[in-house]
């Protein structure tokens, strides 16, 4: 029944499609496009809100080991804290054929290179591409086709 706004210096500048991860009282943010610069600079941050009566106490803190990604795809790989992002874009028309693993813990976050699957020659060569998480360790992707 409550809600209230809270700015943040470190955010100001707007963010899209970065992703998101949450444990506890942490919220990280990773990557994304920054709407000022009309760029994807490599970001992480760190969103602390703790819950007390009356008002939440929320401070942000900018982290050195982001990552220059966008629209990327992520799913949950089984009940702990651990996650696979799957592709994403680096620039508007420079795909992340990439995979990476995000490990949640009671020391922070950990980002770590991940082997990529093969990627078949539609996606390679396909300006664009969709998907999202279809449940724990797996992914639906969708290029779309000439005409389709």
């Amino acid at each position: 029944g409550c809600s209230s706004a809270h700015i943040l210096p470190e955010l100001s500048h707007g963010q899209s499609f970065h992703l998101a991860f949450a444990r506890a009282e942490c919220v990280y943010f990773l990557g994304g496009h920054s709407l000022s610069s009309d760029s994807r600079p490599p970001r992480l941050f760190c969103l602390h809100v703790e819950l007390l009566q009356g008002s939440p106490l929320i401070s942000c803190e900018s982290l050195n080991t982001g990552m220059s990604i966008s629209s990327a795809i992520i799913t949950r790989t089984g009940p702990t804290h651990r996650y696979i992002i799957l592709g994403g874009y680096k620039l508007d028309s420079q795909k992340r054929l990439e995979c990476s693993t995000v490990t949640l813990d009671e020391k922070g976050i950990h980002i770590d290179h991940l082997e990529p699957p093969t990627w078949i020659p539609d996606i390679i060569h396909s300006r664009t591409w969709f998907g999202g998480s279809a449940g724990e360790e797996s992914i639906l992707l969708g290029v779309p086709t000439e005409g389709r």
